[in-house]
């Protein structure tokens, strides 16, 4: 029986224009995907350096991004900007799915305890979902700039068993992309792939069309559990 649910948040709970995509139409309009696609290079290049020089936050991150496309293209830089279009972007363009809030009382409904894990920064991430009503269905939050690190490192794999208990065979990873996955082997935890448009070719467990079919494989593990001799 699942007793404890693992939340990604972008792309999970919460969806929106990306920052990186937002900067490019900022940027140049004209040529938004060609700057995207150099912008989504170096920012991938900094998020999953298994050795950085250094921790960099999200925000830091995108100022790099930013920086080096408006050197390269010739464009005006507006680094210096980068993070209030950040902050922007997620507080007022950001929007929860329509079964998060659904699954999420369920869950609390359950017992069930909650833990959000995700790559972002806390500021603005937890200013976002407050905003929503959402914050207070999770019972531990490990993002990354409060661990200064991204999944699915060892620093945030040890942050996230701090709030998870025996048997971990009963614990679900939701998440949207492959170092949610990844976060969950390690771990040794149970992952569930949201893949609402069924685009997603990536192993796991499960693969979830809705969030509320967590509900569905918690009852069905419930079922098929052995009852103790």
């Amino acid at each position: 029986m699942i007793h404890t649910v693992l939340f990604d948040a972008g792309g999970t709970i919460v969806t929106g224009k990306t920052a990186l995509e937002l900067l490019a139409d900022i940027l140049d309009p004209e040529n938004e995907t060609d700057v995207f696609d150099l912008m989504r290079k170096k920012f991938l290049s900094l998020y999953l350096d298994d050795h950085p020089i250094r921790f960099y936050t999200i925000k830091e991150m995108l100022t790099l991004c930013v920086k080096e496309a408006s050197q390269q293209l010739g464009l005006e830089d507006i680094s210096a900007d980068v993070p209030e279009h950040y902050r922007m972007n997620y507080l007022e363009r950001g929007v929860l799915y329509d079964d998060t809030i659904p699954v999420l009382t369920q869950l609390k409904e359950r017992n069930v305890k909650m833990v959000l894990v995700s790559d972002a920064d806390a500021d603005v991430l937890t200013a976002q979902l407050s905003s929503y009503g959402v914050m207070t269905f999770f019972d531990a939050t490990v993002i990354s700039s409060d661990v200064r690190a991204y999944k699915p490192s060892d620093a945030t794999v040890a942050e996230v068993r701090k709030h998870c208990r025996e048997p971990f065979s009963e614990i679900l990873f939701v998440g949207d992309t492959i170092v949610d996955i990844r976060t969950a082997e390690k771990l040794g935890v149970k992952s569930a792939l949201i893949n609402r448009e069924r685009k997603f070719t990536i192993a796991a467990d499960y693969h979830l069309p809705n969030l509320l079919d967590i509900i569905s494989i918690m009852d069905n593990t419930a079922q098929n559990r052995k009852p103790r001799e």
